[in-house]
């Protein structure tokens, strides 16, 4: 008996339902998935569900995204991470700090530039 392939583990962190919606339903026939609303839920389910790659809205009710992302990589820094937005002006200042990502998006963006963008993150 064999055992079923790994799966990559994507964590998404968004607080619009509507978009958690739509990547559950798109990006769990290919991935490991988990949602998290806000900051405090991302921290948790960081902790809990360990991802590959984290996709991330910089604008989340509860906290700054760069300091949710800071906070993830002192708990853990081995995993990617792709940027979400709404805002085209934060990614001169998210790469002038440093940050390190493998992804930004802007929105609206389609699943399928996401997707490639997590693919390639995984390598």
């Amino acid at each position: 008996m064999t055992e079923a392939p790994v799966r990559p583990r994507v964590l998404f962190v968004e607080d619009e339902s509507g978009l958690r919606q739509a990547y559950q339903r798109y990006f769990a026939r290919r991935f490991e998935v988990a949602m998290a609303e806000t900051g405090a839920e991302a921290r948790r389910q960081f902790d809990d569900f360990a991802p590959d790659v984290v996709v991330l809205d910089l604008k989340l009710p509860d906290a700054d995204g760069m300091d949710v992302l800071r906070g993830l990589r002192q708990r853990r820094a081995d995993f990617k991470v792709i940027v979400t937005t709404s805002y085209a002006s934060q990614q001169p200042v998210f790469e002038m700090l440093a940050i390190p990502h493998s992804g930004y998006l802007v929105k609206p963006f389609s699943l399928g530039d996401l997707e490639a963008q997590i693919v390639a993150a995984l390598g």
